[in-house]
């Protein structure tokens, strides 16, 4: 089953979200508290909600929506900016599910495009190609 989270379930997925971060950015985000608090809280307040997956009545992944408030946009543009499915129900086609549900949803509240961030090396980026998304941009990093 696939549905928006309620705000208790919201609360628990935040600090979900934040325990992800390291592995979802390849390592080069620590999971860190106060950092993910920054990032995301700000987010949740801006509109921005989880769409789960519910099976054997335990979540078993999110995928996180919301409006994109970059300037730059010539559309009204959503972005999706959290996925996660925990590793016990991987493989089942979970991602995909939440994915398409978000893409519907982020459709039927008028955006025009939907953009999402994917660090190089993450395997998931071979379902983001599968869906239809294309790379807009390369971020490149040195440390100093």
């Amino acid at each position: 089953m696939i549905r928006k989270a309620t705000s208790h379930e919201t609360n628990t997925l935040l600090h979900m979200t934040i325990q992800a971060m390291n592995e979802s950015s390849m390592g080069l985000v620590e999971n860190d508290l106060q950092r993910g608090l920054n990032m995301f809280v700000p987010l949740l307040n801006s509109g921005a909600y989880y769409i789960i997956a519910i099976e054997h009545n335990q979540i078993a992944g999110w995928v996180l929506i919301g409006p994109d408030f970059n300037p730059i946009n010539e559309v009204r543009t959503g972005t999706i900016t959290s996925v996660y499915v925990f590793p016990a129900f991987r493989k089942l086609g979970i991602g995909r599910q939440l994915m398409n549900s978000a893409i519907e949803e982020l459709r039927k509240e008028g955006y025009a495009k939907v953009l999402l961030n994917v660090y190089t090396g993450n395997p998931a980026k071979s379902l983001y190609d599968d869906l239809g998304f294309t790379d807009l941009s390369t971020v490149m990093g040195m440390n100093l």
